[in-house]
Order: structure tokens, then sequence, then C-alpha cells
């Protein structure tokens, strides 16, 4: 078990090897969130629409940001309801004005190894452009799986590992194979990947 510290401006685990630092998104690039380029090439709905969600349940969008995704999931539980959670108050303040009367929906603060849910409580978990974000990512999956129901579900959507114009740098990355390599072992089984562009990768795992 890797335990890490904060020496200085670096982190070091228990067996002393440096934590890379992983890209966070900055609230000054807001507009990256949601603008015409990314609806054509990623248009929630549909996006969400591909990993097969039904009417009914409980979803919790981690790193749910403005509510791009968040807003279009409670349209499609209309028998459920969605929980978004973001580390960033000031930017969930901005999704809950754009959700407007929706009633189905709620938005909470949250920590990145915490989730403000109790155990066994969610059907779906979708982290969409998060998983490169984590340093610990183990713990984070291990989160995960804490609030997931049993035969719950995970749909996490990245950055293929390539370099492009868009995006975090390659090293920053987190491949579609590396994603399995990490939370099989966890527990969670792998069901299908989902195309969703020529940038990113879909993947569907259950607990």
């Amino acid at each position: 078990m890797l335990i890490d510290e904060k020496v200085g401006s670096h982190r070091i685990n228990s067996e002393g090897c440096e934590l890379i630092k992983m890209h966070k998104f900055d609230i000054k690039n807001l507009e990256k969130l949601d603008n015409s380029k990314r609806r054509e090439s990623m248009p929630p709905e549909e996006t969400l629409k591909k990993f097969k969600i039904g009417d009914r349940g409980t979803m919790l969008d981690i790193g749910c940001g403005i509510g791009y995704f968040t807003i279009p999931a409670a349209k499609i539980l209309t028998k459920g309801n969605v929980i978004g959670v973001d580390i960033m108050p000031e930017i969930l303040d901005i999704a809950r004005e754009k959700a407007g009367e929706i009633s189905n929906i709620e938005f909470k603060k949250s920590e990145e190894y915490s989730f403000p849910e109790e155990d066994s409580s969610i059907d779906y978990v979708f982290v969409c452009n998060v998983v490169h974000e984590i340093e610990n990512k183990v713990r984070f999956f291990t989160e995960v799986k804490r609030v997931l129901k049993n035969e719950g579900y995970i749909y996490i959507i990245d950055w293929e590992k390539r370099d492009m114009k868009a995006g975090p740098p390659v090293n920053e990355r987190f491949s579609k194979e590396e994603v399995r390599a990490l939370v099989e072992p966890l527990g969670f089984t792998f069901l299908e990947e989902v195309n969703i562009n020529t940038e990113h990768y879909g993947l569907i795992f259950k607990v």
C-alpha cells in the first residue's frame, strides 16, 4: 500500500518515488466545457445514449463541471435522478443556474477521493475527461466502487493516448488499456468499448 506525502513542491510515496502531478482543469478555460466544437464532436445526449442508459436509477456524474452531461442525463433518466459532483464550488453554481427548474437533478461539492453519497447507493457512475486528472487512481476507483450498487455500472470517457492539438499533453493521458489494467483487479468487470469520436474512447465496466 502506497502512502504519499508532500515534500516541498513534490509528492513522494512510501517507496520514495515521486508522484507525477497531473493536469487539472483551470476554471479560466470555462469556455472549453461547452462550445460548438465540443457539441459537434461529443453531443451530450447522443453520447450518453451510446452507453444504453435507461430511464430509471441514480447516476453520479463525477467532475460534472457546468453540467454538460448532467443536465441531459436528467432528461434521459425520467424515472430516476442525477447527482453532479465537482471539487470546484464556483463551477457548481453555474451548473445549478443552467439546470434551472429540473426536478430530478442535484449538484454537490465533492472531495477528489470522497463522494458525498452513501455506500451502494448509485446505479451508474459517469466520468468524462476525469481519469487522466487523478493522481491516486486506485484510491479514486476504490471510492467509485464504494458508492456503486452491486451490479452497478461505470461509464468512462477520456482522451486517446496519442499526440493531438486538443486536450492535455500525451504524457498526462491514461490509455484505455491502462484503465482496464488498473480497475479490473479492483473488482470491475469490463463489458464493452464505446465509440465516442476520433479523440476520445469510451469504456463500460460493471461491479
